[in-house]
């Protein structure tokens, strides 16, 4: 990767780092906002706001799809290290990170493509959500999002590791 192109993958990925962080953190505080204030309604008036179930549920479902490119970016992502952890030679482990980062990219690029097709079906039906009457394609956007966001940080993480591995020292984009 050139430096020029290094400067703009940085760029992308400051960018790509904000839009998620602050989808988390509208997602959280809105959903726990939007439950607690229905909590207060029931209790108070005995009636409650009729679409904030189904708005927190489609609110975590974006944030776990979201979550997943973070979890890639800051390493969080589940993992079994029994294997890693026996081998004592550092090329194998980077050998071995190098193939588990190109499966993990096949998976997010596999959750692109058919979280693609999957909103272009709903599309397609234009069906509505029960009660807020939103298009459903807008709650399915959220797994072509976040694979997408997957990909570009596991190419990130591949070009990191490639660079370990030919002994150039991988610096995050």
């Amino acid at each position: 990767v050139t430096k020029g192109k290094k400067i703009m993958l940085k760029k992308i990925d400051k960018w790509v780092s904000y839009a998620e962080n602050a989808m988390l953190v509208i997602g959280m505080l809105s959903t726990t906002f939007i439950l607690f204030a229905n909590v207060i309604m029931r209790f108070c008036f005995k009636s409650g706001i009729v679409w904030s179930n189904e708005y927190a549920n489609y609110a975590i479902i974006w944030i776990v799809c979201g979550g997943c490119g973070a979890c890639v970016r800051s390493d969080a992502h589940m993992r079994i290290t029994a294997i890693p952890d026996m081998i004592k030679n550092e090329k194998v482990k980077q050998v071995l990170a190098l193939i588990v980062y190109v499966i993990c990219l096949a998976f997010s690029v596999v959750i692109l493509t058919s979280g693609s097709r999957l909103v272009g079906s709903m599309m397609a039906n234009n069906q509505k959500s029960a009660a807020m009457q939103i298009p459903l394609w807008w709650i399915y956007l959220s797994f072509p999002v976040g694979g997408g966001v997957m990909t570009f940080r596991f190419i990130l993480k591949l070009i990191d590791s490639v660079k370990e591995l030919i002994g150039k020292g991988g610096a995050q984009a």
